[in-house]
């Protein structure tokens, strides 16, 4: 008498060795775009993709990695991006991963290649890596030179970036610019913990739309420090909400804890944290102010200056360690008059100064004269 599987369990043994799919990357030495989208495709839903350890994958166009579910990503080879071309230019990212449930880790490398980029003094490179997630994780691997930032998180929710290594040092004399760590937007219930990073602007750009981000144990070198902002450019509405930055540091670092919003922007910036960080040889150890501009976009400096996103409910938290030679004030919170910042507490502040470090600024700081360091 023969027997047959009925139609669930028959759907199970399916689920189960789509699970178990695993899928291996073969190595062209040239180009690799179409073997990483067909792996990504195959192994979409509960499988495994394998860059192998050693080899060297070769990408030569932007690429996006999309309907993934509860897949595995092992990450140990080196991924080249192309070298600098003109094409790229004000694109968003060569590598785009969205979904659910997606864990993308290993020792691999994700080689920018920037140096192009930096010599022909082009910042409108695409980002490395765009993750658009949820409920995923993202650890271990390295990204060296990137040619603009290098992971930006936009729409995710739920996702932890664990262990990560970023590299992004030109070796000439053309900076490289634009080279945040990572961009943050309209995202919610981010991780960032345990990294490092050596790089030419912010180390955290918290963008608009983001809510419930926690930074821990982040070393920055070289970087704009770890800011939330800029935010409502040209009069728009923005919003960032309960960000925490604990245990961080950042040695040689143009700015430090730092808040930025343009005049005349709309919104709010409330229930912010910094706890615990140390800053080394900084410029601008604490700066907030609500006066932003870009000189390479003045056309946006010309707003009123009287008013900006309201900026309130801000911890500020043993901050230590040393200012540079031509160092700003120590703590410079300088708000808008219609507009003032309120609700701040600011506690142990160890940063030490320079004979020439001028004394620290709180203006339209409600509040502000019961904060001792406001008169220092």
């Amino acid at each position: 008498m023969k027997s047959f599987l009925s139609v669930t369990a028959a759907l199970a043994l399916l689920a189960t060795a789509a699970q178990a799919t695993t899928c291996t990357i073969p190595t062209s030495g040239k180009d690799d775009t179409a073997s990483i989208q067909s792996a990504f495709k195959s192994c979409a839903t509960g499988g495994t993709v394998v860059f192998t350890k050693g080899a060297n994958y070769y990408l030569k166009s932007l690429i996006t990695l999309s309907g993934l579910k509860g897949t595995t990503v092992q990450f140990d080879g080196t991924l080249n991006l192309p070298a600098f071309s003109s094409s790229f230019e004000n694109q968003g990212a060569y590598i785009t991963v969205s979904g659910d449930s997606v864990h993308w880790s290993g020792s691999g490398t994700i080689n920018g290649n920037g140096q192009g980029w930096y010599d022909a003094k082009e910042t409108n490179a695409p980002r490395v890596l765009s993750t658009q997630t949820s409920n995923s994780y993202f650890g271990g691997f390295k990204i060296i030179q990137a040619p603009r930032a290098h992971m930006s998180i936009n729409g995710a929710k739920n996702t932890v970036y664990d262990g990560l290594s970023f590299h992004t040092v030109s070796t000439s004399s053309n900076l490289a610019k634009n080279t945040d760590a990572f961009d943050v937007s309209s995202s919610s219930g981010i991780i960032i913990q345990n990294s490092n990073v050596v790089n030419g602007d912010d180390c955290l750009a918290v963008n608009s739309g983001v809510t419930n981000l926690t930074m821990t144990n982040v070393n920055c070198t070289g970087s704009h420090g770890f800011s939330i902002g800029s935010l409502g450019k040209d009069g728009a509405t923005a919003t960032v909400s309960d960000v925490t930055i604990t245990d961080c540091s950042c040695t040689d670092c143009q700015n430090g804890v730092r808040i930025k919003t343009w005049p005349g922007g709309k919104g709010t910036v409330k229930n912010i944290k910094y706890d615990n960080i140390r800053l080394d040889s900084a410029q601008n150890p604490i700066i907030i102010t609500t006066h932003y501009c870009d000189n390479e976009q003045m056309s946006s400096c010309n707003a009123d200056d009287a008013s900006s996103l309201t900026i309130s409910d801000v911890i500020i938290n043993n901050v230590y360690g040393s200012v540079d030679g031509d160092s700003d004030p120590i703590l410079n919170v300088n708000c808008s008059s219609s507009t003032p910042c309120s609700d701040f507490t600011i506690t142990n502040i160890n940063i030490t100064p320079v004979t020439k470090t001028p004394k620290n600024v709180c203006v339209y700081l409600d509040g502000s004269s019961s904060i001792p360091y406001c008169s220092e």
